[in-house]
């Protein structure tokens, strides 16, 4: 409802990720001002218990996506027999989306395909400094090398 008034005419120039978004986005109706200030009151609750958990862990390392590194692009994986579509692969970082918190991604090793593969740091709002500086620790720790040119 409304990013499509702020893409009119520019369709053309839009991510595959935004795409997909959109097409996910525009398969249901659109909510009602009840149904979105519900969604909105879901939000904050869930936004609620999350911060409640994080006094006693107040920073978080996981995976990045439920897959493994892919290819720019790639939207869907069958694993195991099952077809894995990205923005269910991405629910690890939607988490931190929906909580409004500082989080980074550290690659720290490479798939048999040389594709980087990271971990997640995420922290508790306003806690910026600190999840910057485990990443800065982490990524001393494992090197950064930077994905190889495209020939």
């Amino acid at each position: 409802m409304l990013v499509d008034r702020m893409i009119a005419g520019r369709q053309a120039k839009l991510s595959p990720i935004l795409e997909d978004f959109l097409r996910t986005a525009h398969a249901e109706a659109p909510l009602s001002g009840e149904e979105l200030l519900t969604a909105w009151g879901d939000c904050d609750r869930v936004r609620g218990r999350l911060l409640t958990e994080m006094r006693q862990y107040p920073v978080l390392l996981m995976p990045v996506c439920s897959v493994p590194a892919f290819r720019h692009g790639e939207r869907k994986w069958n694993i195991g027999g099952q077809t894995v579509a990205y923005l269910n692969a991405m629910r690890y970082t939607q988490w931190f989306n929906l909580l409004g918190g500082p989080a980074a991604v550290i690659p720290v090793a490479r798939s048999p395909e040389n594709l980087p593969i990271g971990i997640q740091i995420a922290g508790r709002p306003y806690q910026d400094e600190i999840v910057l500086g485990i990443a800065a620790v982490l990524e001393r720790y494992y090197g950064y090398l930077p994905p190889p040119l495209a020939t």
